[in-house]
């Protein structure tokens, strides 16, 4: 309750100040209240009130059994507008806190009762102001306020409202997840180097590439350890050339890492920048790094496949150029010659490898396109294979021993499925130069036919292994260079997965490699 007549008290020096609180204490009707004219409070209330209305910093009290409710100006923007203020002067406190009381109330009764002093940070205390009930954060302490008789006379409560600083706090640490997520979803790793101690933290990621420990803070030496002999110079460099006073901080390198734990080998591509102070000095060098093995590889082999196709297609170009001026001078001048045959023959071979080539490009186009059509019909898969061989083997240079199955219809494009034998049969002749042996097995189950192509030849690198079926690889192992683009066994791989079956090979370095495929034998939808 609020009067209009000014306080007159021998003690009202006590209660001189406080701003907008000040008057309202001094305007209060105490007489009509449980505590009584402040001519009858006691020495310690009438010194912490004094204390909170001269304090900047925010002030409660609660007083007497029934918890009478002071404040200062510092504390009244907390109960916001048309909510709980003035009336929460001089009330009760169970009066004025409904919402929260079950909340407040033991803490102040183990105050009051003996306990030690409260603490809590950032505590979610929600309360009703602003005509609705707001969630509100607040950092405060509640102490004991003992009387002239040596007893808890009240509760006082020094807080501020630390809404702001939680709610941005969350928004940041929301950003933050949403950044984490997206680098997750990205598969990046990061990192943050403090140039004064040289400390390395980085995420889990980057530590699994380089193979370094779990420990929030790794030592640079480290780090740097596991970028690969060939790389470590330069990047150092570019670490340095970053960090230099007066450069523009950006860093940015492709290296080789190599696990300092299971020495696997990745290329990485590193972004980030160093940040200087006014005085020039770095302060911090974060960035980003992110996996591009695969895509650096691929562009390497597209590079790789450029140089082999100029090459491949030069060859026979340039033969088939030579044999044709010859062909011409012996036309003239001896057309009877018995070298005008050899040199027919040398231009249609010629011919039929650039055709060959030619075609490979062109089936590449297609599968890129989706435009590699089947022509589904039905046939015996053994007389094909068997065709296939003697096409390719026709003055009985190899011994193809055919295993398995005599006879075996299937469903399937005949064209594509005989392009495919040509590259695996050709391959197996390829690779097995000491070899003149090739095994074909042909078996089949109730839904499924399974060919394989077995030689005994100088087999395959296992680290190769997963890259055969790659577009543009070639495989020159061992010293052993062959011809070719790379892409018989991609345009093989693309046909057998057109056909909803499935192609690999397995392989013993040394002693061969079995290529093997398998497909529907009653496939007959639209493929």
């Amino acid at each position: 309750m609020i009067t209009n007549n000014p306080l007159h008290t021998t003690n009202s020096h006590y209660l001189q100040g406080g701003g907008e609180m000040g008057q309202l204490i001094r305007d209060f009707d105490w007489d009509n209240s449980v505590l009584g004219s402040p001519e009858d409070w006691s020495q310690s209330l009438l010194t912490t009130v004094s204390i909170i209305l001269s304090s900047k910093f925010p002030m409660f009290l609660w007083w007497g059994p029934q918890l009478i409710q002071f404040y200062n100006d510092a504390y009244r923007p907390s109960l916001g507008q048309n909510g709980k203020h003035p009336k929460a002067l001089g009330q009760r406190g169970e009066d004025c806190w409904p919402e929260i009381w079950p909340v407040i109330k033991p803490l102040i009764d183990t105050v009051l009762e003996g306990g030690e002093s409260t603490w809590s940070e950032n505590q979610l205390i929600p309360i009703y102001r602003n005509n609705k009930l707001e969630d509100v954060y607040w950092t405060f302490s509640y102490s004991r306020v003992t009387d002239e008789t040596g007893t808890p006379g009240g509760v006082l409560v020094i807080c501020t409202e630390t809404t702001e600083q939680v709610q941005s706090y969350n928004k940041i640490q929301s950003a933050k997840n949403e950044l984490e997520f997206a680098i997750e979803a990205a598969d990046l790793g990061t990192w943050d180097l403090d140039p004064k101690t040289n400390k390395f933290i980085c995420n889990d990621r980057l530590k699994e590439w380089f193979g370094l420990p779990a420990d929030e803070e790794i030592a640079l030496e480290s780090a740097v350890a596991a970028i690969a002999d060939e790389d470590r110079e330069r990047v150092i460099e570019a670490i340095k050339k970053s960090m230099a006073s007066g450069s523009d901080g950006n860093y940015n390198v492709i290296y080789t890492v190599k696990s300092l734990k299971d020495g696997t080998r990745r290329i990485v591509e590193a972004t980030g920048r160093a940040l200087f102070d006014t005085e020039g000095m770095v302060y911090q060098f974060s960035g980003i790094l992110q996996d591009v093995t695969e895509e650096y590889q691929l562009q390497v082999r597209k590079d790789e496949f450029i140089s082999v196709a100029s090459h491949e297609l030069k060859t026979p170009i340039t033969s088939l150029s030579a044999s044709i001026q010859i062909l011409q001078k012996l036309v003239k001048s001896n057309p009877t010659s018995d070298k005008v045959p050899v040199f027919v023959n040398k231009a249609s071979n010629n011919l039929n490898k650039l055709i060959h080539l030619l075609d490979d490009l062109l089936n590449v186009t297609k599968i890129q396109q989706g435009q590699l059509a089947l022509n589904i019909n039905r046939f015996d898969l053994v007389e094909l294979i068997k065709d296939c061989c003697e096409h390719i083997n026709p003055l009985n240079e190899y011994e193809f021993a055919f295993l398995g199955d005599d006879t075996l219809m299937i469903y399937a494009d005949y064209r594509r499925i005989d392009q495919v034998m040509i590259n695996l049969i050709g391959n197996a002749i390829k690779y097995s130069p000491q070899s003149k042996r090739i095994e074909i097995t042909v078996m089949h189950d109730d839904e499924r036919a399974t060919v394989c192509v077995r030689d005994f030849g100088i087999g395959i690198n296992p680290q190769k292994l997963p890259h055969l079926f790659d577009r543009y690889y070639r495989v020159d192992a061992f010293g052993h260079q062959f011809s070719g683009l790379g892409l018989g066994l991609y345009i093989s791989s693309e046909i057998i997965t057109r056909h909803n079956g499935k192609i690999g090979v397995d392989s013993t370095v040394g002693d061969g490699s079995n290529f093997w495929f398998n497909l529907p034998i009653d496939d007959k939808l639209g493929l």
